[in-house]
Parts: C-alpha cells; sequence; structure tokens
C-alpha cells in the first residue's frame, strides 16, 4: 500500500484549513428584512429639526414601541410615515434579528482613537475595533470594493460610533452603500457636514449634525433618532450584478469599464467683506468605455446640486466623452471646504463609479483661495486572467485663478512618480508654477496580478492655503474561465467554488483518516 508522507498529509490540511478560513472570515451581506424600505426607524421616536422643508428623507420612516414624530413638516418625505404600525413593528423585529446577523468573525481588528479609520483604504471583510469603547472617523475613509459590486463591509463598534464634522465615507472600486454595515453596541453621532455611507443598526439611538448626509439607513432598536437640521437620508439599494457577456463563463468578467471626473469651481472664490452667496458649478465627464446613467451629483455643504445641461441627445446617459453641467448655491457664512462626489452607474456592466472634488472658499479676507484638478486613466482597463502591464496617465490642471507651486503628483499603489514636480515641459512659461490653462502629464506603468483601483493625488499651494484633488481608476483582472454547469452565471461560481473547498476539506480529512489506519495496521 503506497503510503501518504508527513508532508502530504500537512499540505493536505492546511490547504483545507485555510479553505474553511475563508469562509468563516469573508463577509456575508445582512439581511433586514421588512427593515429594507426604511431609511429611518427608531424605538422611542424621531425628532427632525431644523426649518420647514430644510430635510430630504427617501425611504420609509417609523418608531416602535414609541411612535412619536416631531418636526415632520421639516423634511420632505419621498416615502410612507408608518408610525407605529403593524409594518413598522415587524421592521424592528428583523431589525434585531439584523443586528445578531451582523455580529460575525472579524477578519481585521481595528485599535481604537481618533483617525484609527480617517485616511484609510479598506477592503471587503469584517472589521472589529476590539472592545474599544468609541469608534472614531475623522478625515476619509475610504471602502474599495475592488471591482466586485456585492462586496460586503461590516464595521462592529462595541459602543459608540463618531464621525467628526466634514468627515467622509468614500466608495470606489464598485462599492455599494446597502452592502455597508455599521453595528454599533450603543450609539451613533454623525458630526456636522459629514458624509455617511452604509447602514447603521444602533442598539441605542443615532443623532445626525445640521447638513450631515447618510446614504444607507438609519436604523435604531431602542432609542431615538435625531435630526439637526437640513440633512438628507437617502436609503441605499443593490444594484444587481448582470450575467458576464456571451461566451464567457469566468466570475467578474469584464470587457470595458465605466469611469467618471468632476470638476468644482465656486464663484466668487473668496469673501473679503464677508458672508454672501457662493454659486458652485460642476463638470461630470464620462472619460470610461461605457455610458452611465444614474448620474448625480452631491456636495456635502451645498444641496441640491442641480442638473443644467450637457445630455445634447437627451437620451438620459452619460455618454461616452460627453459634459454634463450642474449648479448649486449657498450662503457662505465663514471659510470652508465642501466636497462633491459624482456618481454614475456603467450601462450593462452592473458597477457604479465615483469621483470627488473639493474647493475651499475664503470669507473675511483678500485672499484668493487655489483649485487644483487631476484626471487619471489606465490603459488598458482590463487584464485577462493573471494580469500584466498597465500604464497609468495623469493629467493635472489649474482650473483656479491664482498660479500654484510646490505641484506634487503622487500614487498610492504605483511607484515612478517625481512626486515634487520641478522643469516640467508643460510649464510653458519656465516659471516652475502650474499656471491657469497650464496642463502637467504623467504617466506611471505597473504589472497588476489582480483587480486593483489605486489613487493619484495632485497638490498645489498659492496663499498659504493647499489644494487637493484625487482621481482613482480601477483595472480589473478576469477571473479564470470555469467548466460549465449549465447553472446560471451568478449561481455557476459560487457552487463551483463550494464544491472545490468542500471536496478538498473531505480529501484532506480522508487522507488523514488513511494515514492512523495505516500506521495502526
Amino acid at each position: 500500500m503506497k503510503k501518504l508522507t508527513k508532508v502530504s498529509v500537512i499540505a493536505l490540511v492546511v490547504v483545507c484549513t485555510f479553505s474553511v478560513a475563508a469562509f468563516v472570515k469573508a463577509a456575508t451581506a445582512v439581511s433586514l428584512g421588512t427593515a429594507d424600505s426604511f431609511a429611518i426607524l427608531a424605538g422611542s421616536g424621531i425628532t427632525i429639526g431644523g426649518a420647514v422643508n430644510t430635510s430630504t428623507i427617501t425611504g420609509d420612516i417609523g418608531s416602535f414601541s414609541t411612535p412619536t414624530i416631531t418636526g415632520i413638516g421639516n423634511a420632505v418625505l419621498n416615502g410612507t410615515n408608518h408610525a407605529g404600525d403593524t409594518t413598522t413593528q415587524s421592521a424592528k423585529t428583523d431589525l434585531g434579528t439584523a443586528y445578531t446577523a451582523a455580529s460575525q468573525t472579524p477578519s481585521t481588528n481595528l485599535p481604537a482613537g481618533d483617525n484609527q479609520l480617517g485616511s484609510q483604504i479598506l477592503t471587503p471583510g469584517v472589521y472589529d475595533f476590539g472592545g474599544a469603547s468609541t469608534a472614531n472617523l475623522t478625515g476619509t475613509l475610504t471602502l474599495d470594493a475592488q471591482g466586485n459590486p456585492n462586496a460586503v463591509f461590516i464595521f462592529k463598534a462595541s459602543s459608540t460610533l463618531v464621525t467628526a464634522a466634514s468627515s467622509v465615507v468614500s466608495l470606489i472600486g464598485g462599492a455599494q452603500a446597502c452592502n455597508v454595515f455599521w453595528q454599533v453596541g450603543s450609539s451613533a453621532t454623525l458630526g456636522a457636514a459629514s458624509t455617511f455611507k452604509g447602514n447603521i443598526l444602533a442598539s441605542v439611538s443615532a443623532t445626525l449634525g445640521t447638513t450631515a448626509n447618510v446614504e444607507g439607513r438609519v436604523l435604531v432598536q431602542s432609542g431615538a433618532v435625531s435630526l439637526t437640521g437640513s440633512n438628507v437620508i437617502t436609503k441605499a439599494t443593490c444594484v444587481g450584478t448582470p450575467p458576464p457577456p456571451s461566451g464567457s463563463t469566468g466570475a467578474h468578467y469584464f470587457e470595458r469599464l465605466p469611469a467618471i471626473n468632476v470638476t468644482k469651481i465656486p464663484s466668487p472664490l473668496s469673501l473679503p467683506s464677508g458672508p454672501g452667496p457662493v454659486t458652485y458649478s460642476y463638470v461630470v465627464t464620462n472619460i470610461g468605455q461605457v455610458p452611465m446613467n444614474t448620474v448625480w451629483v452631491k456636495d456635502d455643504k451645498c444641496s441640491p446640486a442641480t442638473y443644467v445641461s450637457g445630455d445634447t441627445n437627451t437620451n438620459g446617459l452619460l455618454d461616452l466623452n460627453e459634459s454634463w453641467h450642474y449648479t448649486c448655491t449657498k450662503t457662505v457664512s465663514q471659510t470652508e471646504t465642501n466636497t462633491a462626489t459624482a456618481h454614475g452607474y456603467g450601462v450593462g456592466l452592473g458597477m457604479d463609479v465615483y469621483d470627488t472634488a473639493s474647493a475651499t472658499v475664503v470669507v473675511g479676507l483678500p485672499i484668493t483661495p487655489p483649485l487644483i484638478h487631476l484626471v487619471k486613466t489606465a490603459n488598458p482597463t482590463v487584464l485577462p486572467a493573471g494580469g500584466g502591464h498597465v500604464v497609468y496617465s495623469y493629467a493635472v490642471t489649474n482650473p483656479g485663478a491664482v498660479p500654484l507651486s510646490d505641484v506634487s503628483i503622487t500614487d498610492n499603489k504605483c511607484t515612478g512618480l517625481p512626486g515634487r514636480v520641478v522643469g516640467h515641459p508643460g510649464d510653458v512659461n519656465s516659471n516652475n508654477l502650474l499656471d491657469p490653462g497650464e496642463t502637467f502629464h504623467f504617466t506611471c506603468a505597473s504589472n497588476i496580478m489582480q483587480t486593483t483601483t489605486n489613487i493619484g493625488t495632485a497638490e498645489g499651494h498659492a496663499n498659504g492655503l493647499t489644494a487637493i484633488d484625487i482621481s482613482p481608476a480601477t483595472v480589473v483582472v478576469n477571473a479564470p474561465g470555469l467548466p460549465n454547469t449549465g447553472l446560471p452565471p451568478s449561481k455557476e461560481n459560487g457552487m463551483w467554488y463550494l464544491l472545490v473547498l468542500v471536496g478538498g476539506f473531505v480529501a484532506g480529512i480522508a487522507a488523514v483518516v488513511a494515514l492512523v489506519k495505516e500506521r495502526k495496521s
């Protein structure tokens, strides 16, 4: 009888162990049941502050066992006020089930404290703060689905979740707010002017600061939900993933990708005499390879951003190389920086794309703030199984009114960029400044082995202020083809991988049993 060596058995056991671990650590979507239709759900009432019609709620609202809803006239409700009816009661029951379902085994333990989530780019998984009393977000947290629109993110805070003023949760790589879950053991507090993505499942209460907005849901089990004023809560809806193109059997198979870019310019850039009206102009451009629908612009401190023009053939699609124009006007009372996010959905691909642009308006001082703009593209955007060579291109422009000094260009996943720019050929007057109307071009090459989203950052300085713009680009590495089982593609891939993993596990156990029997004989 042929003997299995000790090394062979160990190898099989290791493979099986990692296969099972993959199932244990992967985040799975949390079913909200009948709570899915709700934008706001509470236990002891909902309070909506501010002035009449200044908040917007898209989705149902309700509260039970205390059905009191105060200030409903302060919001435009695009949904149903269920108060404490049987629909709300059923939703509350399902919320409890969902809260428990979010208690999944963490793939990453995060330390507690300020900025632990800020300035990070996280991939799908279950993130736990390790029993820390408070989970804090300051700055921008980027969630990268790496080209998989079904990717799930779960964040577990044993006590409270607190986001700072103007903090941002940004979604890239096809990530969807409907697949982001925040399990909060006590209360969630979102800072003023914060931009939040995902479903809050809080045990006790939730409070939204002035102009804080949520794409997702605010769901509370026992306590109240409080809106301070001028809040926007939009129930997140998952966009289904279409089947692969005809003739392909690979998971996440793509041939072309969508990409979007937004430029934001305030007018005026400064208000030296004090508070006054400012009109923000946004230009949204399709820099990808497919038309996009579900196009929108949202600004974290100015609402609504209204479409003006650009759909030249009136087909409702942001076509290739088409640019759409939006505007938003508000009174700016103090110096502030606000961020606009543009969104598009690749027609026929089931893939969301985003881009952001920030701008500063100075109030009370005769200072003109700087602006900078970056457009980043990849060639190619799709690679076969195994990956290959990609060249990223970067175009840096100055859409503002003052020249920029100490211009720099970096990428978080591609080395070879110059960092600080000196003596660029695009500097036509050789003054070592990025003047309005000038364009600096750069390239960076990289070998990509798996689907990757990386972010380019352009920075410039003027009048003691800094302007920054980021631009993401996704390159998809198609998965190898799988045997045709006759199942629809969405089921085929998952079923095949499941059979492979289970088969490997069974084979490993069988090998161990055989070795034990052999040694006994």
